[in-house]
């Protein structure tokens, strides 16, 4: 379970950084590309905050600029990667109690947040993808097998995007 929690977020910074650079080639207004992305992101560190027992640095619905954006999703896909190397399978079933947006108290074992964490952010790649092509950019392939291939073919040396 771990290997594929590793790889999940592996695949959704991939995701993430093949997006913002769809959006940063995007003619138009990004405003609601970025509103998607930004929220993966905010989303992101809202979990990674509860997990961590702290106050999140950035709020669920930020609005972040593409240069703020690369800078956050930075920071937090080093977060999530440093959780998930250290990640074993008896934490998968520690309990995580925080509070969510309305102030309601709850427990959820750490696996299904992630889990969550994970589902959560390909929604929102979607309907970033679908901003772009409304906007009459070109959406990107973020699917977990488009991320399976491309990566490999990095390690065979056959890379092709």
């Amino acid at each position: 379970m771990i290997a594929y929690l590793r790889r999940l977020g592996a695949h959704g910074a991939w995701a993430d950084a093949r997006l913002l650079a769809a959006a940063q080639a995007a003619p138009g207004d990004t405003t609601r590309v970025l509103r998607e992305l930004a929220h993966v992101r905010g989303a992101q560190e809202t979990w990674l905050s509860r997990i961590a027992g702290r106050p999140p640095a950035l709020p669920v619905w930020p609005q972040l600029n593409l240069d703020e954006l690369s800078r956050a999703g930075a920071t937090i896909d080093a977060h999530l990667a440093e959780v998930l190397a250290r990640l074993t399978p008896s934490q998968l079933a520690t309990e995580v109690a925080y509070a969510n947006s309305a102030g309601q108290r709850f427990t959820t074992p750490l696996g299904e947040i992630l889990l969550h964490l994970f589902l959560h952010g390909q929604y929102h790649r979607g309907k970033a993808n679908a901003e772009l092509r409304a906007i009459d950019a070109t959406a990107v392939g973020v699917d977990y097998i488009a991320w399976q291939r491309d990566a490999g073919s990095i390690r065979s040396g056959t890379a092709s995007r």
